[in-house]
This record gives structure tokens, sequence and C-alpha cells, in this order.
């Protein structure tokens, strides 16, 4: 039989996989893999165990939130080329905006299917720095909701918690001063948002149409999003982004490989729904068809 590895974040959303375990693992021997399984410790226990047993499997099935399999395939990457699986993945986070952009169903067992019955599919992934992103890189407005609400607010509110977080610290939003170079342009503003993403939702709450996004062309959707100084300019954020269109001038898109990002002071990320301190000439870059994920 082939090997599997089915890595869970026990800590994780509703974690609705300890009640259909027996179930995915009669599923994953009926596609003929024998499976081990590993419950995560702590916050980059992912990565650890993944480059450690991966180059020894066929096949990586991740549960847990987009961090989690964040850690997972960032283990993977440090494998040589030769030695990487493909990853599954059974979304068990809190938005899922990864799952959400591929069209993985958040029902356990349909993901399970998926998992190990799917086509291996290349996805592009960023590297922000010297740390490795799937979906997004974000600073600003309501990025710190996905990592300073607490993982129990999470669980028991889920999407609302974040939403909640983010609306409770609007009056203490500060926009920033900041710039990005993409080739030889420069885009300088003050900003309340700005995201560096491969996806189709940002944190649950920003959608971008369809249309606009391909996960594999080698190209990252930049978003930047000016400081308001009037209620017209907030509405025509906040109609630009119900739209999905992002058609305002308030809101530049922007599709490129690469960018550095400069910000006065110390700006905080988030990468993946997970916090990354910020810094000066922050290099980002595209790296193309890195991941394989059944789909």
């Amino acid at each position: 039989m082939k090997k599997l590895r089915l890595i869970i974040n026990p800590y994780t959303g509703t974690m609705k996989i300890q009640r259909q375990l027996c179930q995915v693992l009669e599923l994953f021997s009926a596609a003929g893999y024998e499976s081990t399984i590993y419950f995560t410790q702590c916050k980059g226990d992912g990565t650890v165990y993944t480059k450690e047993h991966a180059k020894d499997c066929d096949l990586v099935v991740c549960c847990g939130g987009d961090g989690t399999l964040n850690e997972v395939v960032s283990g993977i990457l440090d494998l040589p080329a030769d030695q990487r699986p493909p990853v599954g993945y059974i979304p068990a986070g809190t938005c899922n905006d990864f799952a959400s952009s591929l069209g993985i169903s958040v029902d356990v067992m349909k993901a399970a299917e998926r998992a190990v019955r799917g086509k291996p599919t290349r996805l592009d992934v960023g590297r922000f720095g010297s740390r490795l992103f799937l979906y997004i890189a974000s600073c600003g407005a309501f990025t710190e909701a996905s990592y300073m609400t607490p993982q129990a607010a999470k669980n028991s509110m889920g999407h609302l918690a974040y939403v909640l977080q983010g609306i409770g610290s609007i009056k203490d939003i500060k926009p920033f001063r900041a710039s990005f170079r993409v080739g030889d342009a420069i885009y300088e503003d003050d900003y309340v948002f700005c995201s560096v993403s491969n996806s189709t939702s940002i944190a649950g709450i920003v959608k971008l149409d369809e249309t606009l996004v391909n996960l594999s062309d080698g190209l990252f959707e930049i978003t930047l999003v000016k400081t308001p100084k009037n209620i017209p300019e907030i509405l025509s954020i906040v109609n630009a982004i119900k739209d999905k269109n992002l058609n305002s001038p308030m809101i530049q898109l922007i599709h490129a490989s690469s960018a550095v990002f400069s910000g006065e002071g110390t700006i905080a990320w988030t990468i993946d729904g997970e916090y990354e301190p910020g810094g000066q000439g922050i290099s980002i870059e595209n790296l193309p068809g890195a991941m394989e994920i059944m789909l």
C-alpha cells in the first residue's frame, strides 16, 4: 500500500474530524493508503514533523486551518524537489480562505475524498522575506483580528469572531505611510490596508472576483486601500469591496510577480492568518508552481 501521513491540528476550528476519524481512515485505506496520524503539539510543529517524515510517504494530508497548512507546505518545500509529495487538505479552521479559493469543501468526508482521489495540481507560493505564505500577506485594518482573536473565541464564534474583533478596533485604526516598489513603478501613499495575495478570499471579509485571480499564473494580486478622508471616500471603498471588483479611486489593484515593501516605523503583518513582524525593504516574491495540492 502507498504511505500517507495525516497531520492534524487538534486546537483549530471545530475539529469535526475527531468525530469522523474512523470513516476518514477507512476512506484512505479503500483508496490504497496506509495511514500514519500525527497531532501537532505547538506552533511550528507541523513544519518540523513534515520536513522529517514527508520524504518517506506518497501523500501528506493536512487537517487544520490555513496556518497549519502553511506549516505543512513549508516543511515540504524544505525538502529537495524530488522528495516532495503532494498535499491533501481537509479544512478545519475558522475562515478557511484558502480552501474557499480552491473550492475545497469544509465537509470532512468530501474533503478527505478529494485529498486521496483528486488530481495533483501545481499552485504558486509566496515568499515574504524568509517566510513562505500560501495565499496572503497583509497589514493594516482587520488583519490583526486573525491572530489577536483568542482561539477559543474563534472556535465558538467562527467567522463572526474575526469580524467583531475588527469592528472593535476601528476607532484605533491609524493610517500608515508605506510604499511598494513593483518593477520600475513605486506606489506610495497613506494606507489603511495592504495585501499581497493569491486568493479570492481575504480574511473572510474581502472577496475578489474570480476572474481577477489565477492561483497558478506566477502573479500576486497586490491590493492597496488608501486612507479615506471623508464619507464619500469611505462609501467608495465599501461599495468596491461589496461588488468584489475593487473599482474605486481609493483602491489600487496590481498584478505582479514580486514587490519590495517599505513602511514608516514597524508595521505588523499577517501571514496566512499568523503574526509576522514588519520591517524595511521586505522582498516579496512569487514562487510559480512550487506547491502541489490534490484538487
